[in-house]
C-alpha cells in the first residue's frame, strides 16, 4: 500500500515540491507507464491540472526528477572530502557518504536503481546528470594516472566502482544498524578498495 505524502509534507513543501515527491513513490512502486499524472496530483494532494503548471508533460516531469536526485546525491558526496588528504581516504569518504546518503534518500536510490537506464529519461538528461560527477570521475582519473588504482579504461573502472558501492549499499539498506559499525564499514570498503588498488 503506497503511503501517501504526510500532512507536515503538504505544509512544508510548496506544491511542485509535492508533485516531484509523489511521483517519485509512484513511479518506484508502479514504474513510468503505469504512472498516470492524475495519480500523482493526488497523491501529491493538488488539483488535477496543478502539475502542468510545473511540468509540461509526465517525461518532463520524471527527468526533472531524475537531475533533482542527482543534485541531492552530488551534494552529499562532498560532504568532507576537501579534509581528506589521501587517495584512499577520499575514496572511502565518498563510499560512506553514499551509503549515508542511500540510508537516508532510499526511495531516491532506489529510483535510480529502477530508471537509470531506462528510456523515459533523455540523453540530455543523462549527460547533465553524468557531469554532476566530474569531480569524482576525475578523482578517479587521477588515481590511475598517480599508478595508485589499476590501470584501465576510465569507464569500466567507473562501472566497477559503482557496482560494488551498489552492491553494499542494498545490504546496508538491509541492515541499517551497520551503517554506524566503523569496523564493518572498513570491512564492506575493503573489498572496493583490494578490486581497484594497484
Amino acid at each position: 500500500m503506497i503511503l501517501s505524502v504526510s500532512k507536515i509534507w503538504r505544509k512544508r513543501l510548496d506544491k511542485r515540491e509535492l508533485i516531484l515527491k509523489a511521483a517519485l513513490i509512484l513511479f518506484n512502486t508502479y514504474g513510468f507507464e503505469s504512472t498516470p499524472t492524475a495519480r500523482i496530483t493526488k497523491e501529491a494532494g493538488v488539483a488535477t491540472g496543478t502539475l502542468f503548471n510545473y511540468f509540461k508533460s509526465k517525461e518532463e516531469l520524471i527527468n526533472v526528477l531524475y537531475l533533482t536526485c542527482k543534485e541531492s546525491l552530488t551534494r552529499h558526496l562532498s560532504l568532507g572530502l576537501e579534509q581528506e588528504t589521501t587517495f584512499r581516504s577520499k575514496l572511502k569518504k565518498i563510499y560512506i557518504n553514499y551509503i549515508g546518503w542511500s540510508l537516508d534518500h532510499t526511495d531516491e536510490f532506489l529510483f535510480f536503481q529502477q530508471f537509470c537506464n531506462a528510456s523515459c529519461i533523455g540523453e540530455t538528461t543523462r549527460k547533465e546528470g553524468l557531469s554532476k560527477f566530474n569531480n569524482i570521475i576525475e578523482l578517479i582519473a587521477e588515481g590511475i594516472e598517480q599508478e595508485i588504482i589499476k590501470n584501465v579504461n576510465l569507464d569500466y573502472m567507473s562501472n566497477l566502482l559503482m557496482s560494488i558501492l551498489n552492491a553494499n549499499t542494498y545490504y546496508f539498506i538491509d541492515n541499517p544498524s551497520l551503517a554506524a559499525n566503523d569496523a564493518f564499514l572498513e570491512t564492506s570498503f575493503s573489498f572496493l578498495w583490494d578490486s581497484i588498488k594497484k
